[in-house]
């Protein structure tokens, strides 16, 4: 239906009435004047709301001093817009996008408000849910899901809320816990079960943690303790007491065992100025901690940092020496006692250091220790060795097997084997050319899986394999029962004194009579005097190996020195 309109503003209002919502109040509040829209929106009918005041829309969403503050400043005569959230008559809200206009009278005052307002109901709704997705995607963004801690992040922010803090209440201590022999449960026992001890400690952490004591786990088994305004003694007995609770047997599926952790702490700030330094300093401590036997506190000191700057540079001394080609092998004679057998080699590293002249490896050994370290020279050695081996074929110098050291690094992954037989290809030469020494400390801990399966690998190709340091460990007699082990390797601290110790002589003769039964060699080391060796010969012993017959020596002086011993053998 149209409408004609003698006056624009008559057109006007008409147009306002059809889209918006209007009511006109006195300035008491008091309704004079509402629309169609109005009603419908608020669900009272015209009659209920003229003569009514606006309050009864009011919802309680906004405060007193929201309505006062907009009353104020149209009692100017100033125009007022903003968002008003209203109840309806049944008690529902609804929100509106409110301009109130005055109506200022020819004497100056006003003397009405019009409103004209907009449902914008939708538009808030979905605001808010917008809102609360955001807050939950906040949650999930700084909480650990397995475990309902916060998370690495969350425990960053946390620091970095105690660094801009005054001086005066930012001393604080951080902790670093780590779940002792973690990757070998989740190994032994599976993932599922690693994840139910990771939240069984947890909620053991958390029920013992102290008033603002704050806690995340910030990855893997290791858990971030923040911990202000206590003094260090205070600390550790808090998390001395963390242990306790944490060596308590836990069960888990059908398992009941104990579990333990190690704990390392840096002070804020006396150990780190800074969240990465005092983290590293929590960390060095940590690993201080885990040397020292693990399941204990350990506080960070300048001397670990000392120590960790001079592991640093010897790691960063050693990458350096082998891109400048300062790393070979020497090798060492292993001298049989029947003259129907030929003589192997064992390769021996050195490293022709710049400043410090020849090294072995005892002068780097706490390097070595760095696992990617130690399997990169693993490698270097593999492949110095196939390459010594055909310059010993092209210069005629024959021997019967090269022994190679190896360490649990070597089996951290197929790597090592699988290259060692791609080397065996390349270069020509048969496996049972080689032997491999293993120490029995490779087969305890969470790579004896790996160092087994790599072993047998090895073995069923025809590679030897020696024990070696034999008499040192724990639980030699069960790996020469369980393992694929040809040889023995009598440690030196048996032969030094075997002249003049009968203990160590009676060791010794045990261990060759065990081998022997067991259809095993055993190789002598540490040979220094005739008068061992002939000891040696007369217990049967099959090898001999050490200072007496040569030292180790590089690669161009072994036709020499092999040819000297061939006129001099060890047979009396």
């Amino acid at each position: 239906m149209e409408h004609q309109y003698s006056q624009s503003e008559e057109f006007i209002r008409y147009a306002l009435d059809s889209a918006a919502i209007v009511a006109v109040t006195d300035v008491t509040g008091t309704i004079t004047f509402v629309n169609s829209k109005f009603c419908e929106i608020s669900g009272y009918t015209e009659q209920e709301l003229i003569g009514g005041n606006h309050r009864i829309l009011k919802s309680g969403v906004h405060d007193g001093e929201f309505f006062r503050a907009m009353y104020r400043h149209i009692a100017k005569g100033k125009v007022w817009h903003g968002e008003i959230c209203n109840r309806r008559k049944d008690g529902s809200l609804y929100w509106v996008d409110t301009t109130i206009v005055p109506h200022v009278a020819l004497s100056g005052k006003v003397d009405s408000y019009t409103a004209i307002r907009f449902d914008v109901t939708q538009r808030k709704l979905i605001e808010e849910e917008l809102r609360a997705s955001k807050e939950e995607l906040d949650i999930l963004a700084s909480t650990d899901p397995l475990t309902e801690l916060p998370n690495r992040r969350e425990f960053y922010e946390k620091i970095d809320e105690f660094f801009s803090q005054p001086q005066h209440v930012q001393t604080f201590h951080l902790a670093l816990l780590d779940i002792d022999d973690f990757k070998e449960i989740n190994d032994s026992f599976g993932h599922a079960i690693g994840d139910d001890l990771l939240k069984i400690i947890s909620e053991r952490i958390k029920s013992i943690s102290q008033n603002n004591c704050f806690i995340a786990r910030i990855g893997g088994d290791e858990f971030g303790f923040i911990i202000p305004n206590k003094s260090s003694d205070e600390v550790d007995a808090f998390l001395e007491t963390v242990l306790e609770h944490l060596r308590n047997p836990i069960k888990i599926g059908h398992f009941t065992r104990r579990y333990s952790a190690s704990i390392g702490i840096a002070a804020y700030p006396v150990d780190g100025n800074s969240a990465s330094t005092l983290f590293k300093a929590a960390d060095m401590a940590l690993y201080r901690a885990k040397n020292l036997g693990r399941d204990r506190v350990a506080s960070f000191n300048t001397e670990l940092k000392e120590t960790a700057e001079r592991r640093s540079q010897a790691l960063s001394d050693i990458e350096d020496g082998l891109r400048n080609g300062e790393f070979c092998l020497f090798y060492q004679p292993v001298l049989p006692i029947n003259q129907q057998q030929g003589i192997s080699l064992e390769a021996l590293m050195r490293w022709h250091h710049p400043t410090r002249g020849l090294l072995t490896p005892g002068h780097f050994i706490e390097a070595l220790q760095d696992r990617a370290l130690s399997a990169t020279l693993g490698l270097f050695t593999l492949e110095q060795v196939f390459h010594d081996v055909s310059q010993m074929q092209h210069k005629n110098i024959h021997v019967s097997r090269v022994a190679i050291n190896l360490t649990n690094s070597d089996f951290r992954s197929e790597t090592f084997v699988d290259r060692f037989f791609e080397l065996c290809r390349l270069h020509g030469i048969s496996p049972t050319q080689f032997c491999v020494e293993v120490t029995e400390g490779m087969f305890l801990g969470r790579d004896q899986k790996r160092v087994h399966n790599g072993l047998r690998r090895l073995h069923e190709a025809g590679v030897e394999v020696a024990l070696d340091d034999f008499g040192t460990g724990f639980a030699s007699l069960t790996h020469l029962r369980q393992l694929p082990i040809d040889r023995l390797k009598i440690d030196r601290s048996f032969i030094s004194n075997i002249v003049t110790s009968e203990d160590d002589l009676a060791i010794v003769d045990g261990i060759i009579h065990i081998a022997h039964r067991m259809g095993k060699v055993v190789v002598a080391e540490g040979v220094e005097t005739a008068e061992q060796a002939e000891l040696l010969r007369r217990l049967q012993c099959d090898f001999l190996q050490g200072w007496h017959f040569s030292k180790a020596c590089p690669l161009e002086h072994l036709s020499a020195i092999l040819s000297s011993l061939a006129s001099d053998s060890p047979h009396p």
